[in-house]
């Protein structure tokens, strides 16, 4: 109960200040004949109901869980190296064994201390949707971000509105709460919303960046502002890891386009999983 709790806090707050906003607020506003307000409460409704169904999204979808594989009973710590390095667009990137999921991490993939899973492109553990940001869900939770971010904006602007043409003003108590909800919540909304719109054209997730992971001019995913965007936005949502246990125990086969046109079959090695040595071998 206590890890759901920042996410149930999260849902009462952004439904039920809505709704006193609609049930008070707007429907003042509604009835209004000094202005035609009800286009903009039109748009409105929309943006929260696009901000609810993002906002769920983010939370209920697979960040990207990659499969646990089983340990060898052979395996130890002495024969088994922590690291293995890869050239990435000629960046050096090191893969660390994880001992919780039995192979070596795939590039930005990280192991969740709270989820207890291994996720690709691990951005963060969010609290306030209970579930982490990853490659399948970052989409969502971007998206929220910046319809909650328009949501707050409307929703303090036309309750401003409503303040300021009441005689006297302190009447509309139901628009002051709400208001002060607003101004309280919309600076870190918005401070997270730009943060990661400088991630965004970096083409760094915010694990890489707090942990300085690249240096200057040297991180290797990254190509530029708009196909980053685009790598996001853009592209279908990748499959599930979780639930192909059968793939993973396939030996991991790529094929090279040659004059001769043969076939490479990729020699795995004893303590390497598919997914090291797929990514491994990808021009990523």
């Amino acid at each position: 109960m206590c890890k759901q709790f920042p996410f149930i806090a999260a849902c009462i707050v952004l439904i039920s200040a809505t709704v006193v906003f609609n049930v008070f607020t707007a429907r003042a506003l509604w009835q209004s004949k000094e202005f035609n307000f009800i286009p903009i409460l039109v748009i409105e409704e929309i943006v929260f109901l696009f901000t609810l169904l993002n906002f769920f999204q983010a939370a209920f979808t697979d960040p990207g869980v990659l499969q646990r594989e089983k340990a060898e009973d052979d395996q130890n710590d002495f024969h088994t190296p922590l690291f293995k390095a890869v050239i990435i667009r000629n960046v050096s990137v090191r893969l660390k064994y994880c001992d919780s999921c039995n192979f070596y991490r795939p590039p930005r993939t990280s192991h969740c201390s709270m989820c207890n899973n291994c996720v690709e492109n691990f951005d963060h553990h969010c609290p306030w949707i209970n579930n982490c940001i990853g490659r399948r869900n970052y989409r969502f939770f971007f998206t929220f971000l910046l319809a909650l971010s328009i949501h707050i904006l409307m929703v303090l602007a036309l309750s401003l509105y409503q303040i300021a043409t009441q005689d006297p003003p302190w009447k509309e108590i139901p628009s002051m709460v709400i208001a002060c909800v607003c101004v309280l919540t919309i600076f870190p909304i918005m401070g997270l919303l730009f943060f990661h719109i400088a991630l965004l054209k970096m083409g760094l997730t915010t694990n890489e960046q707090v942990t300085h992971k690249f240096p200057s001019n040297t991180n290797p995913y990254t190509n530029g502002f708009w196909h980053n965007f685009s790598v996001i936005f853009c592209r279908s949502k990748p499959l599930r890891y979780v639930g192909y246990k059968s793939l993973c125990k396939q030996p991991a086969r790529l094929k090279f386009l040659s004059s001769a046109g043969k076939d490479y079959q990729l020699q795995q090695d004893d303590t390497s999983s598919a997914y090291s040595i797929n990514v491994e071998n990808t021009n990523v």
